[in-house]
C-alpha cells in the first residue's frame, strides 16, 4: 500500500501535468484566435445575402383534423353559450360529457374515433435571421445576418488580448502598490491602505455606465476603466508577501550594504516573492475574459458591431428558438476559462510549499 504522502504528490503530479497541457491547449487557441483573419471565411461584420440560403429553406407542413372537439356552456333555461367546435357536427359521432355547474352544464364532445388527419405542404418562408446552422456556416448566422462562427473566433481574440493586457497592467500596479506598502511600512502603509480602500469601495458597474454614457464606448475606455480597479486584489497579496520577506537575512544585508530601497524591492525582495504574482495571473486572466462577457451581455462593453459572445448570447435572449446563438458562445467562453483554471490550479500546486515538507 502506498503512503498518504505519497498519493498525495502523486495528485499533485497529475495535477501539473494536467495544468502543462491546460497550458498548450489554451496557446492552441490563442494562436488560432491571433489568426483569424485566415481561418474565418468570412469579415464577421459582414451582412450575409439571404439570396445565398435559399437551397436552406424548409418547407412547413400544415395538420387539418376532420373531427373536432365540441365543447360549449349549457345554460339551465337550454341556452347554449361558449360554444367551440365544428357547428355541423353529428352527435352520434361523439362521446358526451357533462360537468353540472351552479346555473350551467359544461359539455365536452370527444371524437369516438381517431380523427383523420390532413398534412398540407405550404410554401416555405422567406429567408430571415437568425438562421440555423448550414454548410459554409457551421455556427449558423445571428439576428444581424452575419456569421456566428466568424464573430466567435474574432471576439475570442478580443477576449484573449483583452484579458492578457488587463491582467498584466492589473498586476504591475498591484506590486508596486503592494511593495510600497510592504517595505515601508509604518505611516506609509496605513495611508495606502486606507486609500485603497476607499478605493475599492466605488462601485465599478456605475463608472462604467457614467463613462459609456458621457465619452463613449471603446476597447481602449473599457481597458483603462477597468485597470484601474483590477490591481486591488494583486497589491493585497504583494503586501503580505513584502511584510513576510523585509526582515529577511538576505534584506538586512543588503541595507548594510547600502543599497537604494528601488534595488532591494525589484533585485532582492521580488525574486523571492513572485509567488503570488505567478499563481494569481491565471485567475485574474479568467475573471477579465468573463467579465468582458459580462459587460457585453449588459450592453456597457465594447461598442456596437464589434465580435463578442457576449453579445451574442444577448441575442439568444430575444430569439429564443436560436439555439445556436447561446450554445457555441458559450462553449467557447467555457473551454477557455476552464483550461485556464486547471492552469492556475496547476500553478497553485507547483509553488505549493507544502508539497515538499516533511511535516504533512
Amino acid at each position: 500500500m502506498f503512503s498518504p504522502l505519497t498519493v498525495k504528490r502523486f495528485r499533485a503530479f497529475k495535477r501539473i501535468k494536467r495544468a502543462w497541457y491546460s497550458l498548450i491547449g489554451l496557446g492552441v487557441i490563442f494562436v488560432f484566435c491571433l489568426c483569424a483573419d485566415w481561418v474565418c471565411p468570412c469579415d464577421p461584420r459582414a451582412v450575409i445575402d439571404p439570396a445565398t440560403l435559399e437551397q436552406y429553406r424548409q418547407p412547413v407542413f400544415e395538420e387539418t383534423y376532420d373531427i373536432q372537439t365540441v365543447r360549449f356552456n349549457l345554460m339551465d333555461d337550454g341556452t347554449v353559450v361558449d360554444f367551440e367546435g365544428p357547428k355541423d357536427y353529428d352527435e352520434a359521432d361523439y362521446v358526451r360529457k357533462e360537468f353540472k355547474h351552479p346555473g350551467y352544464t359544461r359539455v365536452f364532445l370527444q371524437p369516438k374515433n381517431p380523427p383523420k388527419v390532413t398534412i398540407r405542404e405550404l410554401p416555405a418562408p422567406e429567408v430571415s435571421f437568425p438562421f440555423r446552422p448550414v454548410k459554409g456556416h457551421p455556427f449558423g448566422i445571428d439576428a444581424g445576418g452575419r456569421d456566428v462562427y466568424a464573430r466567435v473566433v474574432h471576439g475570442m481574440r478580443i477576449a484573449l488580448l483583452f484579458g492578457l493586457i488587463l491582467a498584466a497592467s492589473g498586476m504591475f500596479v498591484g506590486l508596486v502598490f503592494g511593495a510600497v506598502e510592504g517595505y515601508f511600512g509604518g505611516k506609509t502603509d496605513i495611508l495606502l491602505q486606507r486609500l485603497t480602500e476607499i478605493w475599492s469601495a466605488i462601485p465599478f458597474l456605475y463608472v462604467m455606465i457614467f463613462i459609456g454614457s458621457t465619452v463613449g464606448r471603446s476597447f481602449t475606455i473599457l481597458l483603462v476603466c477597468y485597470a484601474i480597479f483590477n490591481w486591488i486584489a494583486v497589491s493585497y497579496y504583494m503586501r503580505a508577501e513584502f511584510l513576510r520577506l523585509r526582515s529577511r537575512t538576505f534584506v538586512e544585508a543588503a541595507k548594510v550594504q547600502g543599497f537604494s530601497a528601488a534595488r532591494i524591492i525589484f533585485g532582492h525582495i521580488l525574486p523571492n516573492g513572485l509567488t503570488p504574482l505567478i499563481t494569481l495571473f491565471p485567475f485574474l486572466l479568467m475573471g477579465a475574459i468573463g467579465s468582458l462577457a459580462a459587460l457585453d451581455f449588459l450592453g456597457f462593453g465594447l461598442p456596437p458591431m464589434t465580435p463578442s459572445c457576449g453579445e451574442l448570447m444577448q441575442e439568444a435572449q430575444q430569439f429564443r428558438g436560436a439555439w445556436w446563438l447561446i450554445l457555441f458562445p458559450a462553449l467557447a467562453l467555457f473551454v477557455v476559462m476552464l483550461l485556464t483554471v486547471l492552469v492556475g490550479e496547476g500553478l497553485r500546486d507547483a509553488f505549493d510549499p507544502r508539497q515538499k515538507s516533511k511535516l504533512e
